[in-house]
């Protein structure tokens, strides 16, 4: 074979490993001596990915001009699955969540664990993989997320990945209620993401584990009894495909690995499955379930609306307040996630109720930019009133009935968040004078400073005005509306006592496994 074979066969693959050039040659009928020495001279020139160490101390290598297309990005991949598996693993399960998580959830997502000689740890990934630019470490507002930086392996909208978290976090809750109450876990040693404690088995991140008794986890070790451990993961994003579920194997064969760690039941829980996916999770004794398995169909449906409703509502008019009191009711049947779910829901209440009483258009949960200083804000509630009347502009605060909103928040409120609003929306409206108007809505109370500052504060401002409403003048406002649904809403879920509410509201797993309100 001459150089110039040579040459077009390393042009032909790409960058990639220099093994895989040698084994192409190789498979041309060329020894491996004489491949090694041809890749060797073909290649001078070629620049060596750095920051990256591969197995069997191989090397990636590509030409200056082929960096960050998508044939280099894409034969990366290739090169992580046979000879970087841990950096496989953390694209995969990051592309499987839609290309972005929080960054304190990446210790989770990578599936990589947290201290173990000889392994990659999280920090050491996302710090390497950041250097190459394959992923990036971006705020949106005052929040850190891990997401990917090239074109091609695009994330989803930030909307979308939060709504999905949330409905996350709900069916995390039904599923340790699930899991207790069938004796999966010890009772009262569930640890979950997001909560105090975090969820690790063997040094690697789960989103739900618990210690476990029952005899097939059971082991006698000295004549002392040895549990074994429930792990779960949930990814409600999408379809889960067989790359995801192997990424999630490897993980509980990596917590399993040590002699010291007892049996280990690991469930996989995901709105869908391909077939392969699921095919490949029985095959390896994956127990691979979807929300309607475990909660049933309204549950489940509800928490796909949940997701709907957070990320939908942005660009349409208004939400069906019949539909809205629907998924509200289903989803705080789940004990410990009722609080979220009317949080994460308080802004849609409260934008289907000012439409509802006043018209015109509406817009909820949203970001706007300024098209000068690129600075960002999120708008909790806009209303565009008819005939061109001006702007209704509502920060939300949902709290527990009784809940204050502290000196801190109206004061970043009005000092903040208000002021610079109003210099991005007023871009282009001067001419016109449409009047804005600002409020704060809480349903629950304004702590005594805080009330007490802001009456001292001016209600007319350069170009605005402002106001606030407490939950006493929300239940008069409420009272204006004629949607039966909306008076419901509020004051089923966020004017009654918690203690008779929310303390008595709960999952129970009947026949079946279908959760019902108790």
């Amino acid at each position: 074979m001459k150089t110039d074979d040579t040459n077009a066969v390393i042009l032909s693959i790409g960058p990639a490993l220099t093994t895989t050039y040698i084994s192409r040659l190789q498979e041309q009928g060329v020894s491996d001596a004489a491949a090694r020495k041809r890749v060797q001279r073909a290649t001078e020139g070629y620049t060596k990915l750095a920051g990256i160490r591969f197995e069997k101390n191989t090397r990636f290598i590509y030409r200056p001009e082929d960096y960050g297309t998508v044939q280099f990005w894409r034969n990366l991949e290739s090169a992580f699955y046979t000879h970087g598996k841990s950096y496989w693993a953390a694209i995969t399960n990051l592309r499987a969540r839609g290309g972005m998580c929080r960054r304190e959830r990446f210790a989770q997502v990578s599936g990589a664990p947290i201290s173990r000689k000889g392994q990659l740890p999280p920090d050491i990934i996302l710090e390497r993989l950041v250097a190459i630019n394959m992923l990036e470490v971006k705020a949106f507002n005052d929040q850190e997320y891990i997401l990917f930086q090239p074109a091609y392996l695009r994330s989803s909208p930030i909307e979308l990945i939060r709504a999905n978290e949330l409905a996350e976090f709900v069916a995390l809750h039904g599923i340790k209620e699930w899991a207790r109450r069938l004796g999966l876990g010890s009772y009262n040693k569930f640890n979950m993401r997001d909560e105090d404690e975090a969820a690790i088995v063997s040094g690697f991140t789960f989103d739900l584990t618990a210690p476990a008794y029952f005899r097939p986890l059971l082991q006698v070790v000295d004549g002392k009894p040895k549990p074994g451990f429930f792990v779960c993961d949930i990814n409600l994003h999408g379809v889960t495909d067989d790359a995801a579920v192997e990424a999630f194997v490897r993980k509980c064969d990596g917590a399993a690995f040590s002699a010291k760690v007892g049996r280990i039941m690991p469930v996989f829980v995901a709105d869908v499955f391909s077939q392969k996916g699921f095919e490949l999770a029985k095959s390896k004794g994956i127990l691979a379930i979807t929300p309607e398995t475990l909660f049933g169909s309204e549950l489940a449906k509800a928490l796909r609306d949940l997701v709907r409703l957070l990320t939908d509502t942005g660009a349409t008019a208004a939400v069906n307040p019949d539909h809205l009191s629907k998924v509200l009711k289903a989803l705080t049947r789940i004990e410990g996630a009722s609080a979220n779910i009317r949080g994460a829901l308080f802004e849609l209440v409260v934008g289907s109720l000012v439409k509802d009483v006043e018209g015109g258009s509406l817009k909820t949960g949203f970001k706007v930019e300024s098209l000068n200083t690129r600075e960002t804000a999120e708008i909790d509630v806009q209303l565009d009133k008819d005939n061109h009347a001006g702007f209704l502009i509502v920060e939300c605060k949902a709290k527990n009935p009784g809940g204050r909103v502290s000196e801190a928040e109206v004061k970043r409120w009005y000092d903040n968040r208000v002021p610079l609003i109003h210099r991005i929306l007023n871009t282009g409206f001067k001419k016109i004078e449409r009047p804005f108007h600002f409020e704060i809505w809480t349903n629950g109370v304004f702590a005594a400073s805080a009330l007490k500052w802001l009456e001292r504060q001016p209600k007319e401002c350069d170009g605005y005005t402002v106001d606030w409403k407490d939950g006493a003048a929300l239940k008069i406002y409420a009272d204006l509306a004629s949607n039966v649904s909306l008076r419901e809403m509020l004051r089923e879920h966020y004017f009654r006592n918690p203690m008779t509410s929310i303390a008595q509201e709960h999952v129970t797993v009947v026949e079946g496994g279908v959760p019902n309100q108790s």
